[in-house]
């Protein structure tokens, strides 16, 4: 997967879109994370949905309080009116602002910034995109710089598309007992080196903690539908941003028969209910790459410190910069675009996996910055 043969340039004409909550690890210490991870996940999921329309595939990422898109200039302009719309939806019913915005990607290239792109594979019917370079730091850091997004601010109504926007499971265990969930941001310090560097972190945790099968924070045990009203109202309220009776009262009673489907492995559309359970653990959005390497694992505490071990050793010798959160459960929020396989679920830290993970990332690259090193 990590050859240079295997990436290509981004179109210049394509732009790339950056959605990111503001304060969110204020909300997090707050005791919001879940929403946090919700109204993040959203922004991908109405974005995913104009795309499908338009009949196009576009690369996105999850980070856990963000994302991040490539679209092509025809729908950039709808992905961010409907980004505002959902940003004006979240000020209201949640609290939380979302800071976006949009670049082209052959202003960042003639800035001199790296954007190599190549599609890998996961399970059967996901495929995701794989970004090396510089390319979405330096557009995340501009974006989130600026302070005026009022080319927007004239769109005040809508309607939002979250279809296929799922978020009823209950918090989920690791595996065992004895394993604990852990979220990593590595960021290689060389750009140009980060096929080889992000190579050799993959074979460690391969070797460390078995295939991306191995070390998935979810299991079919573990995994449990929670009948929850309040659950049920979060996703109505990022749907649709009002109160629908009938769609508490439909989603309440399809959860409620979900939970027999997988207890007793129900057979229905052609689908046990195990066989489902299945496909959301192989379809778990575990491992990111985009510029970076966010991934959630579940290990023991000796494989993590052998990990983190390692880790120390590469940062010790300038080759990257890492930050780690260890949380003890997962969240999940999901994009079921349809129930045969076609869906893809985001997975982050209970209370905060990545948002905290990337408070020691940022204070290592502050501390070398201020250094001189970078």
């Amino acid at each position: 997967m990590f050859r240079d043969e295997n990436f290509t340039n981004m179109p210049g004409d394509w732009q790339i879109i950056i959605a990111d909550v503001k304060n969110s690890t204020a909300a997090v210490k707050a005791g919001n994370h879940n929403d946090v991870n919700l109204v993040a996940a959203s922004s991908l999921v109405l974005a995913l949905n104009i795309a499908k329309s338009a009949n196009i595939e576009i690369p996105f990422f999850f980070t856990g309080d963000g994302g991040t898109l490539f679209v092509p200039a025809s729908i950039c302009d709808e992905v961010l009116q409907g980004l505002k719309l959902h940003n004006d939806n979240s000020l209201k019913n949640f609290g939380l602002e979302i800071h976006f915005g949009s670049m082209a990607v052959a202003a960042i290239e003639d800035s001199g910034y790296i954007l190599k792109i190549a599609k890998a594979v996961f399970g059967k019917t996901v495929t995701k995109a794989i970004v090396i370079g510089n390319g979405i730091i330096y557009a995340e850091q501009l974006i989130k710089a600026s302070v005026s997004q009022t080319i927007y601010t004239q769109i005040s109504s809508g309607a939002l598309d979250m279809e296929g926007l799922e978020c009823r499971w209950d918090k989920i265990q690791p595996p065992t007992e004895q394993n604990e969930v852990v979220c990593y941001l590595i960021e290689a310090t060389v750009p140009d080196q980060q096929i080889v560097v992000y190579g050799d972190v993959l074979t460690m945790m391969d070797q460390t903690f078995g295939g991306l099968d191995k070390r998935n924070p979810i299991s079919i045990d573990r995994l449990k539908l929670m009948l929850s009203v309040n659950k049920i109202k979060k996703e109505m309220m990022v749907k649709f941003g009002d109160w629908k009776r009938n769609y508490l009262t439909a989603t309440f009673l399809k959860t409620f028969i979900g939970k027999l489907y997988f207890k007793y492995n129900w057979k229905i559309n052609n689908l046990r209910g195990q066989q489902y359970l299945q496909q959301v653990i192989t379809n778990a959005d575990t491992l990111t790459i985009d510029g970076r390497i966010n991934t959630i694992v579940s290990s023991t505490a000796d494989k993590r410190i052998q990990f983190v071990e390692y880790l120390k050793r590469e940062e010790a010798e300038g080759k990257l910069v890492f930050g780690h959160y260890i949380s003890r459960e997962s969240v999940m929020t999901c994009y079921i675009e349809n129930r045969d396989e076609k869906h893809i679920h985001f997975v982050d830290g209970a209370d905060g996996g990545y948002t905290e993970a990337s408070k020691e990332l940022k204070q290592k690259l502050a501390k070398i910055k201020s250094d001189g090193q970078l």
